[in-house]
């Protein structure tokens, strides 16, 4: 049932969405053209190389979730080759994710919910200049992730375990301003809210908010919503999937759909 109302939202997500020729603001088009729409950014091979590993391996782990759970698997056993499968974003966002970082090279970047580390892969090798601190939940997949953290070499990521609301306003407390937040945990409502707020009041004026599954239930399109309509928000860009807020007062307050 989850699955024929997320198809249902994606289709009338399709219908609203405007192209980038449909775009006015020439920071939006900059953004559209340069960064989400832009097919020049070279394959991350090595990523691309682990992701399939992870796809062929057959191995179970037990998941620990704090959060919303899973529409396509409830069960806490879990291979890993169906989380890197339904739960780690696929090459395309992935791709996403190294573009933003390429171009607007954040220095500190917070990430909740890490996963086996895909996204977090991408976001690192994309500035090898950055600080990622990424929140991770469940200690089986932890361990996977800084498996896959040392296997492609990437030295700028610290994995930090525990429940969310046990961790994040730590971090947050013992870390410069930041400049990225990518969140992709406890995906309801409440937990969302309290996320963005937390994040908010310690992020520098130019910093980019990344919400994963915004239309991934009614929960979370109510909280994406309140994201877009509150006073510190400026821009915000719908790509489905995922959501952008950009927080910079120097733009104009616009909610955009744009089809990636």
């Amino acid at each position: 049932m989850k699955l024929i109302q997320i198809i249902i939202r994606y289709l009338k997500y399709l219908i609203q969405a405007k192209g980038k020729y449909n775009l006015h603001s020439p920071f939006l088009y900059k953004i559209v053209s340069q960064v989400i729409l832009a097919n020049n950014t070279k394959d991350e091979r090595e990523i691309s190389r682990l992701r399939a590993q992870l796809n062929k391996n057959n191995n179970a782990i037990t998941i620990n979730d704090f959060g919303a759970g899973s529409v396509i698997n409830e069960s806490k056993q879990r291979k890993i080759k169906d989380i890197a499968k339904n739960s780690a974003k696929n090459s395309k966002f992935g791709m996403l994710l190294y573009r933003i970082v390429s171009y607007f090279k954040p220095k500190t970047i917070i990430e909740i919910g890490t996963s086996l580390g895909i996204s977090t892969s991408y976001i690192a090798k994309a500035n090898s200049n950055s600080q990622i601190y990424t929140l991770e939940g469940c200690g089986e997949t932890v361990k996977i992730a800084e498996q896959n953290f040392a296997h492609l070499g990437l030295r700028n990521i610290e994995i930090i375990e525990g429940d969310f609301k046990n961790t994040l306003e730590t971090t947050i407390s013992k870390i410069p301003r930041i400049d990225l937040a990518f969140i992709d945990g406890n995906h309801n409502k409440d937990a969302t809210i309290k996320y963005f707020n937390l994040l908010i009041e310690n992020m520098n004026e130019n910093a980019i908010l990344i919400f994963d599954d915004i239309h991934w239930s009614n929960d979370m399109e109510k909280a994406w919503e309140e994201i877009k309509e509150s006073t510190k928000v400026t821009l915000t860009i719908d790509l489905f999937f995922v959501g952008l807020v950009f927080i910079d007062k120097k733009l104009s307050k616009e909610n955009y759909i744009i089809r990636f």
